[in-house]
């Protein structure tokens, strides 16, 4: 009975987070995410969630990376790897405000995904 509870629960334990990432206004603010078991990983994706739907901030795979045209210049890689893919968000703004997902696209099992939210501070 317990492994039917833990199967249901998903896999997303396996990818570690920071639940909850501070950023004063104007300040650099690094998102992590890292998976903690070794897959066959295809790529790694980062999402904005948005009301509507999840917007593609960029995309890390074997044949480099690609973060989309919105957020050229505000969005880099800080480590750029298939196990462990972090985004820096330059010069925060209240508009960066949100919960971003990071899914490792894995074969055969699938995505497998982890979740942190970015608060950003006024200046004190």
């Amino acid at each position: 009975d317990l492994v039917c509870n833990c199967l249901h629960a998903g896999l997303s334990h396996l990818v570690k987070t920071q639940q909850v990432v501070t950023a004063t206004l104007g300040e650099d603010a690094v998102l992590t995410c890292e998976l903690m078991t070794l897959k066959d990983v295809r790529q790694v994706t980062w999402q904005k969630e948005t009301t509507e739907a999840n917007e593609n901030v960029a995309t890390y795979s074997k044949r480099g990376h690609d973060v989309n045209l919105r957020f050229q210049g505000k969005v880099e890689f800080e480590d750029e790897g298939l196990q462990n893919c972090s985004i820096v968000i330059r010069g925060v703004s209240r508009g960066d405000e949100s919960c971003y997902k990071c899914l490792f696209n894995t074969f055969p099992d699938g995505p497998i995904s982890g979740r942190t939210c970015l608060q950003v501070n006024g200046k004190i």
